[in-house]
């Protein structure tokens, strides 16, 4: 790898063995034809991760941690150390399609304004993830989470909530998902590497906001296109991760909020987290009653 690449590529993985050769896998005809070094950052992973990175990646940067101190403490490792002129966050469960990260780079150099990009993501099936959207608000996400939000007409909530409803084209936006994000290192320098008081979610969007706060632009590039298995990284210990995302959204509002929206967030995230809480307790209780039903079944049958 190059002494002074044109980007460093940094993917922070745990038990994503198989999603992360796929990642990785894709990552030099995405970035083709700049430089670039690839940075792994394993948080204790228990499935072989690390094993894979060395036995099929040697030239990865690989930094192996004995314990999983989070996304935004394992992305500052790397950044810390990292020599490109720009820096990628990519999550494991991601595959960019060729050129994707290359288009990225030639907007972040065509346009020194730009303090973020991140490109239109993809469902596994191709269908638009949507990205790219406004700060949140606690009363958008007390909407969103109470349902009512399916009260407003389709297009206007789209409007509400992301600023825009055509994602096919680029637009500047308030912050793009951390599952793809360049910034370049120019900016990180200027506005810090990501806030570890996040263990995991809304770390990308403290970020963004600080980047916003400096003078800079966020940018959507929908030429640039990514495929990302939403949740892949997660979707193994749901409810933790719900519990997480919840806590990191209390403390970004209570980060970037005046009082009334901190007190608004409080609100919000109760709501949140009691939703959040009832469906998984509404799902033990349904998986106790197949039980049992299987267990009397099974005696009828004796």
């Amino acid at each position: 790898m190059p002494d002074s690449p044109d980007v460093s590529i940094i993917i922070v993985s745990y038990n994503t063995r198989d999603m992360l050769r796929d990642a990785i896998r894709a990552v030099p005809a995405a970035v083709e034809p700049y430089s670039y070094e690839l940075w792994v950052v394993d948080n204790n992973s228990t499935d072989g991760s690390p094993a894979m990175v060395l036995e099929n990646y040697p030239n990865a940067l690989l930094i192996q941690n004995n314990n999983n101190p989070g996304f935004a403490a394992a992305n500052n490792q790397a950044i810390a150390q990292c020599h490109g002129r720009h820096v990628l966050l990519l999550n494991p469960d991601t595959e960019a399609k060729p050129g994707s990260i290359a288009k990225l780079i030639h907007y972040c150099d065509l346009f020194p304004d730009i303090g973020a990009i991140g490109p239109q993501l993809l469902n596994t099936d191709g269908s638009v993830q949507l990205n790219g959207a406004n700060f949140p608000s606690p009363v958008r996400e007390i909407l969103n989470y109470t349902g009512l939000q399916r009260l407003v007409p389709c297009m206007k909530w789209l409007e509400y909530r992301y600023g825009r409803t055509d994602f096919s084209v680029k637009a500047e936006v308030d912050q793009v998902s951390g599952a793809c994000i360049m910034v370049p290192a120019a900016v990180i320098d200027k506005v810090g590497p990501l806030d570890e008081r996040f263990f995991m979610f809304f770390e990308e969007v403290e970020w963004c906001w600080r980047i916003r706060k400096a003078g800079y632009n966020v940018l959507y590039l929908a030429d640039a296109v990514v495929t990302h298995h939403w949740m892949g990284s997660v979707r193994s210990n749901y409810h933790a991760m719900e519990r997480e995302l919840n806590k990191s959204r209390r403390q970004y509002y209570r980060i970037t909020g005046n009082i009334l929206t901190r007190i608004g967030g409080e609100i919000c995230c109760t709501v949140a987290g009691a939703r959040a809480e009832f469906f998984w307790l509404g799902s033990r209780v349904k998986r106790l009653l197949r039980s049992i039903r299987h267990t009397l079944s099974g005696k009828g049958s004796v």
